[in-house]
């Protein structure tokens, strides 16, 4: 993918594995906005609903997390059953439903459409989480009530410095999700203002004449996106194999 970025063709198809010459014009080109390109636009719609699912699902991970590790009541065993066999069905077993849903709703081409189905599902995710609050000994919380703490003054004051590692492993998580997903953003997404970097690239090659025309562009659109996510990773792998192996203890 690399190599075909450079090469001064703009087809998929090559003679050669290495390109006879190498250009930067098509990354020049990729970001001159057409009707049908607009990469920035793409771009900054992805990094909208990245940031907002970050924060949101973040949030609601860790907080199911630490209501199932932490507290007993009536339904805790059978939620955490209905959830874990939820989470065996793939996801697009749900297109369909998902889409009338969100037809109904008025909100079909647009973006925040993604950011509400991420949400909404985001307390099932909690399985991680939920695993690494399991290894952090119960007598923190009962020295912490003898002092009069109570259940939101542990879970922020005392369990979220804690518990560091998985919430960037969820965040990192969270923030990846509207980079990769392409199956719900493409179901959704058409307008080209309104579509995610995912969703984007690929309306550029879905026909056989954008292929000719746009595989070198969409080699290189596909570069530039990768690199937050590397830059993201090598800076917070640390933190993401501490949260694994700590929430895959009792996960």
């Amino acid at each position: 993918m690399g190599i075909n970025s450079f090469k001064n063709d703009p087809g998929l198809a090559s003679a050669t594995f290495f390109p006879s010459s190498f250009t930067l014009d098509y990354y020049v080109k990729l970001f001159t906005v057409t009707s049908s390109r607009k990469y920035v636009t793409w771009v900054i719609n992805t990094i909208e609903i990245a940031v907002l699912n970050t924060l949101l699902t973040t949030f609601f991970t860790i907080i199911t997390a630490y209501t199932l590790s932490r507290l007993r009541f009536k339904m805790r065993r059978p939620l955490m059953n209905i959830s874990l066999i939820l989470g065996m069905f793939p996801g697009f077993m749900a297109m369909v439903a998902v889409y009338f849903i969100i037809n109904l709703m008025g909100l079909i081409n647009n973006k925040f459409a993604l950011l509400l189905v991420y949400v909404c599902g985001a307390g099932l995710g909690f399985f991680m989480s939920k695993g690494y609050f399991d290894t952090i000994s119960s007598d923190i919380d009962d020295a912490a009530k003898i002092d009069g703490a109570n259940q939101w003054t542990i879970f922020f004051k005392i369990f979220l410095p804690l518990a560091k590692p998985i919430i960037i492993y969820t965040a990192l998580m969270a923030f990846m999700a509207p980079w990769n997903d392409f199956i719900l953003a493409g179901l959704i997404l058409r307008d080209p203002s309104e579509m995610t970097v995912a969703v984007g690239l690929y309306a550029m090659v879905e026909t056989p004449r954008g292929i000719v025309e746009n595989f070198t562009m969409f080699a290189g659109g596909c570069i530039l996106i990768a690199i937050p996510i590397i830059i993201l990773y090598l800076a917070l792998q640390r933190f993401m194999v501490e949260g694994i192996s700590a929430g895959a203890v009792k996960g």
